[in-house]
C-alpha cells in the first residue's frame, strides 16, 4: 500500500491584505490538493490562524515547508518604502527558524521599465517609480539569503488594484486615453492563476526553481475594457506625458512551473472573478 505523501505546509505573512485576503477567499472556494495554509497577521481577523508581529519570537508559528511573504509597504516615503527591504528579509529569519526550504515574495512588474515587447525576466530592472525601486531593492537584498528566495514580479491583481478598486465607489471613473483612441493596457493576474502559480512554485523541485518568476495572465487587458465589461461609464482623459500604454510581461518560466499553458482570458473574465471573491467573507 502507497505510503501517503505528507501536505506541503505554506505559511502565509500579511494574511489581512488585499491580495492575501483575495487568495483565501479562492482557496476557500477551491482548496489546494495536498497544501496545507496557515495564515500570520499582527492582528486577529476571522480566519487568521496566528496572530504575530514582526521582529518577535517565532514561537506562536507553525512549521512549514514555505512561506509566501505578502506583506509589505505599497505607497508612501521613499523611507517608508524601505520597509519592503526589512521585511523580505524577517521573511527569511522566520523561515530558516520554521524549517522553510524557500520564501516566496511577491515582487512587481514595477521593477520594469516599459517596452513594446513582453518583458523576460532577463529584462534588466528600470523601476520608474519609488515602489518599483523598492521592490527591486527587495529582490537584491534576498538573491544570497537562506532559504532559497524566490521573486514573483506579479502583474496587475484583479481586484487589488487602482481599477478595480474605482469599481466600488460611485463617482465616474477617469481613464487615460493615448493617441491611438485606447487606454492603459496592463498585463493583469486573476487570483486563480497567482494560487495556482503558488501552489506549484511551492511544491517544485527546488534545484530548478527559478529564482525569479513572472507572473500574470497570458493576455493584456485594456483597462478601458474592464470597465465596460463591468458595466460602468467612464470619462477620458488625455494620457500625460510620460505615461505608460503598455506593460506586459513574458511567461515561459511561469509555464514550466505550472506544467500547462496559461489560458488566453479576457475583461469579463477578470470581472466575473472579481464579483465572485468580493463578497465573500
Amino acid at each position: 500500500m502507497p505510503i501517503a505523501k505528507l501536505p506541503t505546509r505554506v505559511l502565509v505573512l500579511g494574511a489581512t491584505g488585499k491580495v492575501a485576503t483575495l487568495l483565501r477567499r479562492y482557496w476557500d472556494l477551491n482548496p489546494p490538493e495536498n497544501i496545507e495554509l496557515f495564515w500570520a497577521s499582527r492582528r486577529k481577523e476571522p480566519r487568521v490562524t496566528h496572530v504575530w508581529s514582526p521582529g518577535t519570537p517565532v514561537g506562536p508559528l507553525p512549521q512549514c515547508n514555505a512561506i509566501l511573504a505578502l506583506w509589505g509597504t505599497v505607497s508612501g516615503s521613499v523611507d517608508a518604502l524601505a520597509n519592503n527591504i526589512a521585511l523580505a528579509k524577517e521573511a527569511h529569519r522566520v523561515g530558516e527558524a520554521l524549517g522553510a526550504d524557500r520564501i516566496l515574495h511577491a515582487s512587481s512588474i514595477a521593477v520594469y521599465a516599459p517596452q513594446d515587447d513582453p518583458i523576460t525576466e532577463d529584462t534588466p530592472p528600470n523601476p520608474r517609480n519609488d515602489y518599483g525601486a523598492s521592490k527591486h531593492a527587495m529582490e537584491q537584498a534576498v538573491a544570497d539569503l537562506s532559504p532559497k528566495a524566490v521573486c514573483l514580479r506579479i502583474g496587475n491583481v484583479v481586484g487589488a488594484d487602482s481599477l478595480f478598486a474605482s469599481l466600488t465607489r460611485t463617482e465616474t471613473p477617469r481613464l487615460d486615453q493615448f493617441p491611438d483612441g485606447f487606454g492603459p493596457v496592463r498585463g493583469y493576474l486573476r487570483i486563480e492563476t497567482l494560487a495556482a502559480s503558488v501552489e506549484a512554485i511551492a511544491t517544485s523541485d527546488l534545484e530548478t526553481l527559478p529564482c525569479v518568476i513572472n507572473v500574470a495572465d497570458a493576455s493584456p487587458i485594456d483597462m478601458a475594457d474592464i470597465l465596460r465589461a463591468a458595466g460602468r461609464d467612464f470619462d477620458w482623459k488625455p494620457a500625460p506625458d510620460g505615461a505608460t500604454p503598455c506593460m506586459q510581461m513574458e511567461m515561459t518560466r511561469l509555464v514550466g512551473v505550472l506544467g500547462h499553458p496559461l489560458e488566453p482570458v479576457d475583461a469579463h473574465a477578470l470581472v466575473a472573478e472579481w464579483r465572485r471573491l468580493r463578497d465573500r467573507s
